[in-house]
């Protein structure tokens, strides 16, 4: 057996502590190069990882190597060491594959890839200063959101969760995210600290922390460098136009950029003194910096919210004009796009509104309204199988949001698959209890079925607290006069006539039911002031259900030809509402026509092909 001092000069005759030396500073240097090509190129902290362990498990065998090859005389390699290599290589294999995981495909699986913000804490001490922290937390969320690789999250969904007291394994459940995001933001003077964790919601466990303490002026590059640094963590795959869009500086004005973050923060409270108020901030926005897109998206965007509040559609040229000055000076800027898509939506454009909601989706995978609004544009078009998949993409990135669950029952109860369509319903009422358009559709499903007690009932408790809502006192209208009830139908149609228009669906319903209870003269007048001289033209339609209504209109004139004009053009416009054709008594007269029966088959036909898609791609 050999002596300490004879192994330590066996050592030393073998070069063993030199090889050792050599491999471990070669290996740090290569350890320092993965490091650094990572940072500037984004590559997957996993490939760190993979390189430390071809390294470590390589020690071993470096050792045999110095030990048997290093004394100067050439040596065939032994069977002892080819044994040993072989288990270093195997070790190594094993080593990677626990790192990356078996696929190879992806380093991580699909749904660690998923991410929800939290709203950032405040620790400014100043309650006013509230919007700042809301504002970075939805800044970086929309830096995350533009990368395709990720799921996160909108901020609908998670402004539920500021202050909240629940626990992150529950909040990941509730929004089905891997990962969440939680940070904290301090403004004082001209510096800002922001801290942010990144946590495995499953484990509850850190995957990421960092604390930036910085200038005030460097706010943007920290929202930057968050995102990199997370997309790093997640190991997500970042194309070079994505890294481009997340290191664009929107403004290098701090005073224009909180006008910006005030001005967002008014918007969102959707009331109409709030909205003026975000239109003066965004425009003080812009006074500092005539250049800074997201403030003339965010002009656009109250413009156009302008007509919900003022009943009037004078604004939305302004919006128009302020959406294409916003992607004039940034073409990769999905927010003016969304504003575009939305103001083209108000004046009744969907060809163009879909292109511009397509491109707002194209440069930011995650957009949850503009996913949203691309299935609101198809359903439109009457194309409901392709609306249900757009708008349930929505809701994957927008669990929390109401609207779009009830968005997607709705689009099933079109298709006739009532038993979905009430699930969905149900779920955004769970979200949203005082909602009445879940109810309103509900109540369809139920007239639908011949149940007009459950019917009413449902639409009674809704008209005790909706009654200046025009869509609720119409579908009370269209119980009774489906149930037969025409007096009753009269009051509720002539509620909504007061709170739209007489030019309008429920005009003509109203014109119906004076007819059935013999009010002729009326009914006339109301036929007469629609059907004038410049309405006989069924190709200035671009609206299916107004298309439908002056079908409907020509049709109680007793001019079929013009019913049946107008009635195909509503088809080709989208018109798909094929169960209300079946048992609407305002066509009735036209049952026995061919052309019109021919119609309705195509119309079922359309519907059919639609239904059949959902089922057989499971949408």
């Amino acid at each position: 057996m050999l002596s300490f001092k004879q192994i330590y000069q066996e050592i030393k005759a073998r070069k063993l502590r030199k090889t050792l030396i050599i491999y471990i500073t070669s290996g740090f240097t290569a350890l320092g190069a993965v490091n650094l090509f990572s940072g500037v190129y984004h590559l997957p902290m996993v490939l760190f990882d993979c390189v430390l362990s071809v390294i470590i498990c390589g020690i071993p065998s470096i050792i045999v190597y110095a030990w048997h090859h290093n004394l100067g005389d050439k040596q065939k390699i032994q069977k002892k060491e080819f044994i040993i290599y072989s288990i270093s290589l195997l070790v190594t294999v094993v080593i990677i594959v626990l790192i990356t995981g078996i696929s190879g495909a992806r380093l991580l699986p699909g749904d660690a890839k998923t991410i929800a913000v939290l709203p950032f804490e405040n620790l400014s001490g100043n309650k006013e200063d509230e919007y700042f922290s809301d504002g970075i937390m939805e800044d970086i969320l929309t830096q995350l959101s533009k990368i395709s690789d990720l799921r996160v999250i909108s901020r609908t969904s998670m402004m539920q969760y500021k202050n909240t007291k629940k626990n992150l394994r529950q909040i990941g459940e509730e929004l089905n995210v891997a990962t969440i995001l939680e940070g904290s933001v301090r403004r004082e003077g001209n510096r800002i600290r922001i801290v942010g964790q990144l946590i495995d919601a499953r484990k509850d466990e850190h995957i990421w922390a960092e604390t930036y303490d910085r200038e005030l002026k460097d706010v943007f590059a920290i929202q930057t460098e968050v995102a990199k640094n997370i997309a790093a963590s997640l190991q997500a795959i970042l194309s070079p136009k994505e890294l481009e869009q997340i290191e664009n500086k929107s403004t290098a004005n701090l005073d224009a950029y909180t006008f910006y973050l005030r001005g967002r923060d008014y918007f969102y409270h959707y009331t109409s003194q709030d909205n003026e108020k975000a239109i003066e901030l965004f425009r003080s926005a812009l006074k500092l910096d005539p250049n800074y897109a997201l403030a003339y998206a965010g002009l656009a965007g109250a413009y156009g919210r302008k007509q919900y509040y003022d009943n009037t559609q004078e604004w939305i040229d302004s919006a128009l004009t302020l959406g294409n000055k916003a992607i004039s000076i940034n073409p990769d800027l999905a927010e003016g796009y969304k504003a575009l898509g939305d103001a083209y939506t108000s004046k009744g454009n969907n060809p163009a509104a879909l292109t511009q909601y397509v491109k707002a989706v194209e440069l930011n995978p995650n957009y949850g309204a503009a996913i949203a609004n691309v299935g609101y544009i198809y359903y439109q078009y009457g194309s409901f199988d392709e609306a249900v998949k757009w708008t349930k993409k929505a809701v994957v990135r927008d669990p929390g949001f109401a609207r779009w669950s009830s968005n997607v029952g709705l689009q099933y109860f079109s298709l006739g698959y009532d038993s979905l369509a009430t699930v969905w319903l149900n779920k955004a009422l769970m979200l949203q209890p005082e909602f009445f358009f879940p109810n309103i559709v509900l109540a369809y499903i139920d007239l639908y079925a011949n149940r007009f007690d459950a019917a009413r009932l449902r639409i009674n408790k809704l008209l005790s607290n909706y009654s200046d809502v025009p869509a609720v006192s119409e579908t009370a209208g269209d119980i009774e006069l489906v149930s037969g009830n025409f007096k009753l139908a009269k009051q509720y149609y002539e509620n909504t006539a007061k709170l739209t228009s007489l030019m309008s669906a429920a005009g003509i319903k109203l014109s119906y039911v004076l007819i059935k209870l013999d009010q002729l003269a009326e009914a006339q007048k109301i036929l007469r002031n629609y059907l004038t001289p410049d309405m006989e033209d069924p190709n200035q339609f671009s609206d299916g259900s107004m298309a439908y209504y002056t079908a409907v209109a020509y049709c109680l004139s007793q001019r079929n030809q013009m019913a049946l004009k107008f009635l195909q053009r509503s088809l080709e416009l989208g018109f798909r509402e094929y169960r209300w054709a079946l048992i609407d008594p305002l066509m009735f007269s036209l049952r026995n026509d061919e052309k019109y029966k021919s119609l309705i088959n195509a119309l079922k036909s359309k519907i059919t092909a639609m239904r059949n898609r959902v089922k057989a791609e499971n949408l």
